[in-house]
């Protein structure tokens, strides 16, 4: 009976992977390839850094398990051509929370069943028509507490790696440095790679200088709003002449005191 079990959880294993790999398609070739910078290939799950065209170190991912795609609100993950836009957490211990890409001060364990962004962040920036939203939609390379589901699709859009990984890759990227993101495995990305007749990525530095910087919590840029205004309407009380500033019994009252005391 359990060699039957087993028998059929194996059959039921590989038709389930049979079926994922028949969604993501045909292991085509890439249209771009990156001679220096990071691929991202959806099919194996995996970011690899290249350098002058060849493979200096690779990573485990978790791309979106609501698959791919640019929509708002979607929370797929986009494909195409990409820039690093910003990097955020320099400093910041292994299991930092970030919240609005900012360190919260709470620290969180590996699979300690929470799912914030911590460690690190890098904000990535969609250069072509399809993916111009990317950074309004706040893709980041991020780590994850969750690394027991690092391999398989699990995230929300952004592109998941263990805290100790996105450590390790963060000294090895750069603003504006290209980022691509695609339906292919590694080993076909790579082969592309030594084809002469690929085209090769390159992002000007025009574009570069023009990159969105760094996209903080619509909250903090509310609240400061909130406090220049209310600064702004009690620079514009002092203003008004003294008889006006006094017209309440409650302003009367504590104008007194206030002359009382001096």
């Amino acid at each position: 009976m359990f060699n039957r079990n087993k028998t059929l959880l194996c059959l039921t294993i590989c038709l389930f992977s049979l079926v994922s790999c028949r969604h993501m398609g045909k292991d085509a070739p890439p249209r771009a390839v990156v001679r220096d910078g990071v691929a991202i290939t959806l099919r194996d799950q995996k970011l690899t850094v290249i350098r002058k065209g060849k493979k200096v170190k690779d990573y485990r991912i978790s791309s979106s398990k609501f698959g791919m795609g640019s929509g708002n609100g979607s929370h797929c993950t986009p494909l195409g051509i990409h820039a690093v836009s910003a990097k955020v957490g320099e400093g910041q211990p292994a299991g930092m929370v970030f919240k609005g890409c900012r360190p919260t001060g709470e620290v969180v364990s590996a699979n300690s069943g929470r799912d914030p962004i911590v460690t690190r962040v890098i904000q990535l920036a969609g250069l072509e028509p399809s993916n111009r939203n990317s950074h309004h939609r706040r893709i980041y390379i991020h780590g994850t507490p969750e690394e027991r589901l690092i391999g398989r699709p699990a995230s929300y859009g952004c592109i998941r790696m263990k805290s100790a990984d996105v450590l390790d890759l963060y000294p090895l990227v750069y603003r504006g440095m290209p980022v691509a993101i695609e339906t292919c495995s590694q080993a076909t990305y790579l082969k592309a790679e030594k084809k002469e007749n690929v085209r090769s990525v390159v992002i000007p530095s025009k574009i570069v200088a023009n990159l969105p910087t760094e996209r903080t919590s619509t909250v903090r840029r509310s609240s400061v709003k909130r406090a220049k205004r209310s600064s702004a309407l009690a620079y514009k009380r002092s203003q008004k002449p003294l008889k006006q500033r006094l017209s309440s019994r409650t302003a009367r009252k504590r104008y007194t005191r206030r002359r009382a005391s001096n």
